[in-house]
This record gives C-alpha cells, structure tokens and sequence, in this order.
C-alpha cells in the first residue's frame, strides 16, 4: 500500500521544521520506501509530498507508526497535514474488473 502524506507549513517555519525532521527516526516498522518532495506553494509557504510505501498486511500498523512520526509538529503554528491511501493504476483497473497492461 502507497500512502501519500501531504504537509503545509509557512515559509518562516523552515529551519524549524527542519530541525525536528532531524529528530526523527529514520526507519517506521512496516515501512519500505519513503519519498519527499517538496515544492513552494507560494503565499501558503512550503508544501511537502510524503510518499511511504508499506508493507500491505500492516498498512494499518504502519499508518499509526506515521502519525506518531507527525504529532510533534503539529505544536508548530501554521503546520497541517493530510493523508491520502493510494492504489495503483493497475488496482484500480481490477476493481473495475478489467486488467491495466
């Protein structure tokens, strides 16, 4: 399972920010793969893609290790986060009963 996470901070939040993702743990249990990128979202500040891939059968243990990961910046004024479960195209068409090639 793919779960982009999608973080919204003011620009003179950045060197904070920063500093606390130095604290972080670099390794979440059950995930495989983690992606950021980031990208200026003008007067809104700083916008940061999070892709993490997990492991499928413990999505939901690796969803709580995430929100761990994020609760001390929400103590950051401004700071705010979404998270979205992702599917792959080729999912997606099997949902609908068709196969993607």
């Amino acid at each position: 399972m793919i779960i982009m996470v999608t973080v919204f901070y003011p620009n003179h939040k950045s060197v904070e920010i920063a500093k606390m993702y130095l604290k972080q743990p670099r390794e979440i249990p059950y995930v495989k793969k983690w992606r950021i990128f980031n990208a200026y979202a003008g007067k809104d500040g700083i916008k940061q893609y999070h892709l993490i891939y997990t492991e499928k059968e413990k999505a939901e243990d690796a969803f709580m290790g995430i929100s761990k990961y994020f609760m001390p910046f929400n103590q950051i004024e401004g700071f705010h986060i979404q998270s979205e479960p992702l599917i792959g195209v080729s999912d997606g068409y099997n949902l609908l009963g068709m196969k993607w090639e």
